[in-house]
């Protein structure tokens, strides 16, 4: 054996060290990275939660308000409706009982009270009167809601699943360099003829790795 040879060994044997580490930090830096992307998809289940019971309450708090309002205006417009009816008969006959002007003034109070608990910004003609425009009033409070908290659950979902998708597949992608530190080790250990063989299989998987884990983290 030679004098150069010796120095060979030792420098594949510090090679093949040195590619150990690697595939090894590699490893541990992209379980890293898996277990960072699972910590954000948690947080957007957590968001996806969030939006969706807000969303629930919103929507029950819009219901509730139309139909306070739907039947504000529908007393609204039964006490107009008699208020006339008594004006009517007031008009048609002078001589009817002093009960039916107090019985109107009542009517007229009743309907002021009614418009008052009213939202009148949503109040809409429709066949001659006043009604509660339900759709616009439920369109506007649910902008004004979204302005002010997540209402949407569906996009919290969709980057969850993102998320967990890349985080499943990079624990996968360990496989590749748990392969590549066998091979290596394997190539420290085998006879001259075979060790570079093992070292390029190794590499090859080492290499396959690295390109597969930097196109998951970057796209």
């Amino acid at each position: 054996m030679s004098e150069g040879e010796p120095k060979l060994s030792e420098l594949r044997k510090t090679l093949l060290s040195v590619l150990i580490a690697l595939a090894a930090t590699t490893g541990a830096l992209v379980s890293w990275q898996a277990s960072r992307l699972g910590s954000r998809a948690a947080t957007a289940d957590g968001q996806a939660i969030t939006a969706a019971l807000n969303e629930a309450g919103n929507e029950m708090s819009i219901a509730s308000d139309v139909f306070l309002f739907e039947t504000n205006a529908r007393e609204l417009r039964q006490h107009l409706e008699n208020a006339r009816a008594i004006h009517r008969e007031v008009m048609r006959n002078p001589a009817v009982p002093v009960r039916w002007l107090d019985e109107w003034q009542s009517e007229i109070i009743r309907a002021r009270v009614r418009h008052l608990q009213l939202n009148t910004d949503f109040l809409k003609m429709e066949n001659g009167q006043e009604v509660f425009d339900s759709r616009r009033y439920g369109q506007a409070m649910r902008a004004q809601a979204a302005s002010e908290k997540p209402l949407d659950s569906a996009s919290f979902t969709n980057q969850s699943d993102a998320l967990r998708r890349k985080s499943v597949f990079l624990v996968a992608l360990n496989l590749l360099f748990t392969s590549a530190i066998f091979l290596f080790t394997g190539a420290l250990r085998t006879d001259i003829g075979r060790k570079l063989g093992w070292m390029t299989a190794g590499i090859v998987f080492y290499a396959c790795g690295i390109g597969l884990a930097l196109g998951q983290v970057l796209f």
